[in-house]
Parts: C-alpha cells; structure tokens; sequence
C-alpha cells in the first residue's frame, strides 16, 4: 500500500489549478498500474477469479472490470484476413446462459492457432459469421476438418465451396467401438435371459479384452484371470481368454472377427478394402451392429480423405481439453462474453500494446 500526495499548482495569469500526474496510477484510481499488469498476467492462466483476486488484495469486479478492459484486443473478423488452409471445427459446452449448450471453435489445422469462437453452432448463425471474410479468403480453405455433425458439412455448400471435408479419425474409430459395445451389453442381457450368468458375468468383467487391438494382445504369459481363478481354472494367456470369451456366442464371435476386420483396415489407412467390406458385412452378425457401422458409407468421401491426408482435430481436442479445466476452476461462466476473452488468453492471442 503507497499512500500517494500530489502537489497542486496554480497559473499566476489565469488563476487555473493543474495536479502532478503519476506514472503508476491514472487519474481517479486508486489501483496501480502495476497490480493490474500483474492481474492480467494471472488472467492467462488457468485459475478462478477468487484466487487472483486474493493474490492480488482487489475485489473479484476488479478482475472482472480488468478481464472486460482487454476485449479491445480480441482479433477481428476482417474481410482480407485469410483463413487458414487447413480449417478445424468442433463444439464444446459452454453452459453460460442465454446461449446455446453447445458453442463453436475452429483452429488452424497446421499450426494449431486458434481462429475464434463463437456463442453456439446453429448454420445460420456460422453462415452469418463467415460471410464477413472475403470471397477469396474462404477460397483459401482447402480442407475442413470435423466430426460426423451434418451442421459443418452444410458449411462446404455455403462458405467453403472450395474445400475437401475429413472427418477426424478418432470419432470414426469411436464410433465403431460404440456400436460393438452396445451389441456385447445386447449379449450379455441375452445370456443373463437364457440363465447362462456365469458367461454372461465373464464377457462383461473382460469387455476390455474384446475391445484390445488384435495385433497387442498377448500370446505367450500365462497368468491366472479374475473371471478364471487359479487352481479351479488353469493359467491361460490373453488370447486363450478371449478365445474362451468367443466360445459362449456364436453371434459374439462372429461381430468380434468383423469388428477388428474394420478397424485393422481402418488402421492400415486402406480406404479401398475398409469400404468394400463395409458394402459386403457377413449376415451371420448382430443386425444392429451391422445397421450402425453401415452408417459410415454416407460418409465415404470424409472418411476416405482422412485415410489419405494426415490432417486431424487433435489439436483443436486439445484446446477443449483446456477450456474444460478453466471452466473446472472457474467454477463455471455466467458470461460468454468472459470466457471468450479468457479463452484467448490462455491461447496467448491477445497482445497488449
């Protein structure tokens, strides 16, 4: 705490009054520049506005009224400005009021710098937002990378006539592992039906197995298993349990085959032979199974510029990763409008002149 006395002069000629000005505080504050600087520098991080306010000895509105003072430095959406040639969108809940659950992000898809972000994901809203760059800049868009949501490739037909959609591999992978797991939860209940509850209790005690790329699993420890305790069950190896998981369904063994018969292609990156034996499942598995997977196909050209191009969401997972842990520590937004700036902040985008 300085406790600050400024000297008064008067003009001799004109009898007006002039107070001596300081450097480290503006007129009528009483807050020093320098805890501001410092309150700005917390800002960046991700921590709660209780804790900088108590760090800093000011009021939790001084932070705020601080934080809203940077808005000024927000990048703005300018029609020359080019967007970048690898464009990442995707959603994350914000659950500020007065705004949709679900809020918009998009990123470069090479260098991972964050572009904006906006207060929901309706197209309308998207369309309205792209349409302040310039023709040209949305021709610069050559690729958009996205998840399976239909609202973004709406996007390529209106704004980014120009570019190819890749559906990010990890939502297609998670997609075929949903829908196997759902079929084994359908087979277990199956088994508990047909008062076979040990088989039913061991599939779902070692789903992870079931789940577990083929090429990793084990062949050659013997250990004893929690489903198959020693010395009522021999010792037996990864495969050989799972072998024995297989034994108790037809169906479960036949969707089991088909299932990483996907995924290894999937791995591979051959798109070629992934869709052929997507068009050609065998009929022996479970429907449902089949009926899910068999949604992939309305994605074929995402999917296949994805096996061909190595462009991601990563990064941008990456950022939502951040933002949920300000949210944690924040204890939530109440504005949009605060978590914006925070966001670019912690993304170090606004540069303070």
């Amino acid at each position: 705490v300085m406790k600050l006395k400024k000297q008064k002069y008067v003009c001799k000629n004109c009898q007006s009054y002039s107070t001596a000005d300081a450097s480290f505080v503006k007129e009528n504050c009483f807050i020093a520049e320098p805890v501001k600087l410092e309150i700005i520098d917390l800002l960046s991080k991700t921590i709660s506005y209780t804790l900088i306010s108590n760090l800093c000895s000011v009021s939790i509105n001084t932070v705020i009224r601080t934080l809203r003072s940077l808005e000024v430095y927000l990048p703005k959406t300018k029609g020359d400005a080019l967007l970048p040639e690898v464009l990442m969108v995707d959603e994350f809940r914000s659950h500020a009021p007065h705004e949709d659950k679900m809020s918009f992000i998009c990123a470069d898809g090479e260098s991972g710098q964050l572009v904006d972000v906006l207060p929901n994901k309706r197209h309308d809203k998207l369309e309205k937002y792209f349409k302040n760059y310039s023709q040209k800049s949305l021709d610069n868009v050559k690729f958009l990378v996205t998840d399976m949501n239909a609202t973004y490739f709406k996007l390529t037909k209106t704004c980014f006539k120009q570019a190819k959609v890749i559906i990010d591999r990890f939502h297609v992978v998670k997609h075929i592992n949903s829908a196997f797991n759902e079929f084994r939860i359908r087979e277990v209940k199956k088994l508990n039906q047909a008062s076979h509850q040990k088989e039913a209790k061991k599939i779902k005690t070692n789903w992870k197995l079931l789940l577990k790329n083929r090429k990793n699993i084990d062949w050659y420890v013997f250990k004893s298993w929690r489903s198959y305790r020693a010395p009522y069950s021999p010792l037996m190896t990864e495969s050989m349990v799972i072998d024995q998981l297989l034994s108790y369904s037809d169906t479960l063994s036949e969707t089991y085959n088909c299932f990483h018969n996907l995924l290894d292609y999937f791995r591979n990156k051959n798109q070629v032979d992934f869709f052929n034996y997507l068009k050609n499942l065998p009929k022996t598995i479970d429907s449902e199974f089949k009926r899910k997977v068999e949604n992939l196909l309305a994605y074929e050209e995402g999917i296949t510029n994805a096996l061909i191009y190595p462009y991601s969401n990563g990064k941008l997972e990456a950022k939502n990763t951040h933002i949920k842990t300000l949210k944690r520590v924040s204890y939530g937004f109440k504005s949009f409008r605060n978590m914006r700036i925070r966001i670019f902040m912690i993304n170090g985008l606004i540069q303070i002149k």
